[in-house]
């Protein structure tokens, strides 16, 4: 009873900080990036390197994350087949070909975001099939290694994991829903949008809970980026390291104090190091970063909640169906 209690309490504290700060964000969202943007008039990125590198490699712990979630489930299908083989290896199949995709898309993401910034001819290379088809090599090559890794894991760990990975898949699929479909409603005008154009007076500024019609027309290269600001891509994806913090409902050695505190502590920094990035790149106003955060982390919550014990069951009736073959 004394738990439950506690439980609530927190919950309460939290969802009025949650709905303070998201208040006073909103009173501010101008002012906060007027103070920190680094931006030119007539430039639409930042020439600022912290800004840079993390618009760079920001996104790519997500990419990360589901290489490893693709990888474990594989090895578990792998070595506690379905009865039925054709189910079980489409399964292996699809979570192969999942992984390359993956491995493809965040590293052509990640390319095309240095291309900008660079003069090495990397736009074109990127471009060309070629180079498309080196993109596919390598992509194959960290799907592999990925794959190498984990294969190497005992199959009690690949089994106390598969939890982990579908964590990882159900978080993944819900954050990035909501905030790529969101991007989509709200046409919200990115702050560096209106500098680039010149529009100092910041007369397309809109709120995040309003959706955008108030809009401007250009032929620049980058129009279709304008209108993505909210809510920010980048942070929704940097906050799925806070999926470090279900790792000790699965995993028995870093269910202690320790490893608790270091997986929230690591998760908070590098979410905040991302959205401070986006702020001062100009790419998010401060409602667009906190949101976009606050998605993933409420799903990593929601499924703390209300999957885990689900999913912890489900690793111990796998374990069971286990020793009773053993036992055959």
């Amino acid at each position: 009873m004394k738990k439950t209690k506690k439980f609530y309490n927190s919950l309460a504290i939290s969802l009025f900080l949650v709905v303070a700060t998201l208040v006073v964000g909103t009173i501010f969202d101008l002012q906060i990036s007027n103070a920190l943007a680094d931006l030119t008039v007539g430039k639409y990125h930042s020439e600022n390197l912290f800004a840079t590198i993390f618009e760079c490699i920001g996104e790519d712990v997500l990419y990360l994350f589901l290489l490893c979630a693709f990888a474990i489930l594989f090895f578990y299908f792998l070595r506690n087949p379905l009865k039925k083989s054709w189910i079980n290896v489409s399964l292996l199949i699809i979570l192969c070909v999942s992984s390359i995709i993956c491995s493809f898309y965040g590293l052509n993401k990640t390319l095309n975001y240095i291309s900008i910034y660079t003069d090495f001819g990397l736009d074109s290379f990127v471009a060309n099939i070629f180079g498309k088809l080196a993109i596919i090599g390598f992509s194959i090559s960290i799907s592999i290694l990925i794959f190498f890794i984990f294969g190497r894991l005992k199959k009690e760990m690949i089994v106390s994991l598969t939890g982990f990975a579908l964590a990882v898949l159900i978080v993944a699929g819900i954050s990035n829903g909501i905030v790529q479909g969101s991007k989509l409603i709200f046409d919200r005008t990115r702050y560096r949008a209106m500098i680039y154009e010149g529009y100092t007076n910041f007369e397309y500024y809109t709120n995040w809970f309003i959706i955008n019609t108030n809009k401007f027309s250009s032929t620049s290269t980058f129009y279709s980026d304008f209108f993505k600001s909210f809510p920010s891509g980048h942070t929704c994806a940097a906050a799925s390291t806070f999926l470090l913090i279900l790792l000790p409902n699965f995993l028995q050695k870093v269910d202690t104090k320790k490893w608790k505190v270091f997986f929230y502590s690591f998760a908070s920094i590098y979410t905040l190091i991302v959205a401070l990035s986006r702020l001062i790149g100009g790419a998010h106003f401060f409602t667009d970063v906190f949101i976009g955060g606050m998605v993933t982390v409420a799903s990593v919550l929601i499924v703390k909640w209300f999957f885990v014990e689900k999913l912890k069951f489900l690793q111990k009736k796998i374990k069971h169906n286990q020793n009773k073959t053993q036992l055959k």
